[in-house]
């Protein structure tokens, strides 16, 4: 969440001349699948800007990649399905075990580009994949917050519903944890944009108006960093109010949407 929260907050500082030169673009690279040797091709990220960061998928706190199919690698051959920044990093001592896993796994279809295997499916493989890598709390958070994000997107209300009340459980116990060191803040934020996808407005904007009076802090983060991170925050809390409070700009409604946002 931390890492995230510096990320974001570099992009303010950092991008902001930059962002509407480039495109978000892909390019082909073969990869070797730990498990079997099999070769595959993935798309591996060419360039992309901060415009990321006003897509509507801000409003769940997520933003591309992890809001775009080409992200998510799986094996033509055993289907090992994992996040494209990790397919070929797996702990090697971890291997035999996900090989086991992978055994019972089979697809809806065969395919010849890995893009063609629908991403909520690939989604609850990697739900089994990652269930043997010792995954913090915080991760598996992250996690359900993107299943919840794709089953919406597709329409899967119950399944999205599932997945973010999941991500919400996860939320409470680290806003219960008083030895957390996560930003108070993006919890509230983070929070208040599952309930809403839940349909709890009044929960949702009662987090919204503890994140907008909670300071922002993160060890080790520079000055500037934090004062990014506060502003960037509070317009995004103060937008998110207002559209939550109106009835055609509510952020659920782009669940049901099939267009590319991007």
């Amino acid at each position: 969440m931390k890492k995230i929260v510096r990320f974001f907050s570099a992009s303010v500082l950092g991008f902001a001349l930059l962002g509407n030169i480039f495109a978000t673009t892909w390019a082909p690279k073969e990869f070797t699948c730990p498990i079997d040797n099999q070769k595959n091709t993935f798309m591996v990220i060419m360039s992309y800007g901060s415009y990321i960061y006003s897509w509507p998928s801000k409003y769940q706190w997520l933003f591309w990649p992890q809001t775009d199919s080409p992200t998510y690698y799986i094996c033509k051959k055993c289907h090992l399905t994992t996040f494209m920044w990790d397919f070929d990093k797996l702990p090697k001592d971890k291997l035999t075990e996900i090989k086991k896993i992978l055994a019972d796994i089979k697809v809806s279809r065969e395919f010849k580009e890995y893009n063609e295997v629908p991403l909520t499916e690939r989604l609850e493989i990697m739900e089994k994949v990652y269930s043997v890598l010792g995954k913090d709390e915080e991760w598996w958070e992250q996690f359900y917050r993107i299943k919840g994000y794709h089953y919406g997107k597709q329409g899967n209300t119950d399944k999205a519903s599932d997945a973010r009340r999941k991500s919400l459980d996860l939320l409470r116990q680290k806003l219960a944890d008083e030895k957390d060191d996560s930003p108070k803040k993006l919890l509230f934020y983070v929070s208040a944009s599952m309930k809403h996808f839940l349909g709890d407005d009044k929960g949702s904007l009662e987090d919204l108006q503890k994140a907008l009076v909670t300071k922002y802090v993160s060890k080790g983060d520079k000055p500037e960093e934090v004062k990014a991170a506060e502003d960037g925050f509070n317009e995004r809390i103060k937008d998110y109010i207002e559209r939550i409070k109106s009835e055609k700009d509510k952020p659920r409604l782009f669940d049901k949407y099939s267009r590319d946002e991007h």
